[in-house]
């Protein structure tokens, strides 16, 4: 149930989400239950490159009121696959995570945000609601839920990285909105500051994601702390999951 806000503003969410399943999404869930932010974290069914958790960490992130999504059976860049592997990636690795946690897996996440014709036409026959992607500085509720799109990531990125990401993946809306909102800002922090400063004033989504294994590599946990105090616990805003802003977008504003 979304919160009321106050003199008919437009409505503001926050979410996040993490990828790849490591078993420092324990650590990171509980810093995100301490701020009352809610957060999705996808995970593969295995993966050769990286520790995953094991069952009974998934139910301790259930616990939290966390959602996990699916990131693939092996954690495969699915632009590489033919229709028949992204179909098969897609569908066993929910169904085994369905099976393993007894729970209903509608959202997915794109391995390393790749995504392209063929895959986003799979999401919705194999059972998804949702697919994340890495297309950043976006904050709009009007978005093609087989592209989910995120606001920034928890991590250091020099503004060429950033502008080169942004101009592989076609996303010209975004490089608009970094430009023109957000003065081409690439310090992590100060940019979600900016994108969650015009999320409560213009309404939207502000969608922080990451990985907790890079926040543990990069000794980053400090910095991603000090951007969920800022953003946690405002009035009229709504913290939910993934999954959640889908449910926000459905749900008839009163």
């Amino acid at each position: 149930m979304l919160p009321a806000t106050r003199d008919d503003r437009p409505m503001a969410l926050v979410t996040t989400s993490w990828d790849d399943g490591h078993p420092y999404d324990l650590r990171l869930a509980s810093l995100l239950a301490t701020y009352q932010v809610a957060g999705t974290f996808y995970v593969p069914s295995s993966y050769s490159k990286r520790p995953l958790m094991e069952d009974s960490q998934l139910r301790d992130l259930i616990g939290m009121n966390m959602e996990i999504g699916s990131h693939t059976d092996t954690h495969p860049v699915l632009t590489k696959l033919p229709p028949h592997e992204i179909w098969r990636e897609l569908r066993e690795s929910r169904e085994r995570l369905e099976q393993r946690l007894g729970l209903a897996v509608p959202s997915f996440c794109y391995p390393k945000g790749k995504f392209n014709r063929a895959a986003r036409k799979l999401i919705a026959p194999a059972g998804y609601r949702l697919a994340r992607t890495t297309v950043a500085f976006r904050t709009e509720l009007d978005f093609d839920p087989a592209r989910m799109p995120v606001s920034c990531q928890c991590a250091p990125q020099s503004r060429a990285i950033r502008l080169r990401h942004a101009l592989r993946e076609g996303n010209l809306r975004g490089l608009r909105n970094w430009s023109r909102w957000f003065g081409l800002e690439s310090e992590f922090a100060s940019l979600a500051r900016l994108m969650f400063d015009r999320v409560l004033r213009q309404g939207g989504v502000f969608h922080l994601w990451g990985h907790s294994w890079e926040l543990e590599e990069g000794g980053l946990w400090s910095a991603c702390e000090d951007v969920l105090r800022y953003i946690a616990r405002r009035p009229g805003v709504a913290y939910v999951t993934n999954g959640g802003v889908m449910e926000a977008r459905a749900e008839p504003r009163k």
